[in-house]
């Protein structure tokens, strides 16, 4: 969802680029982005914690974000090579 914000704001600041070149074009304000933004999130971290809770498997591992492979599941234990 991050990507949704991102093109949002996007969106928001050619509106405003354009609204320079021409009155016409709308502008988006403040409040509304500030209620997108948070209507999103929210709904992202909603939907979050229903599918952890769902499927607890689903839950981020520290190693998730940098690539590195799943902890094994059921209290198997890996070699951590050291």
């Amino acid at each position: 969802m991050p990507r949704l914000i991102l093109a949002f704001i996007g969106v928001k600041l050619v509106l405003h680029w354009a609204h320079g070149l021409d009155p016409r074009v709308p502008e988006i304000t403040t409040a509304v982005s500030l209620i997108v933004i948070a209507v999103v999130l929210a709904v992202t971290t909603v939907v979050s914690l229903v599918k952890s809770r769902r499927d607890p498997t689903a839950r981020a591992h520290a190693g998730a974000v940098i690539g590195a492979p799943p902890r094994a599941a059921s209290g198997e234990h890996r070699p951590s090579g050291h």
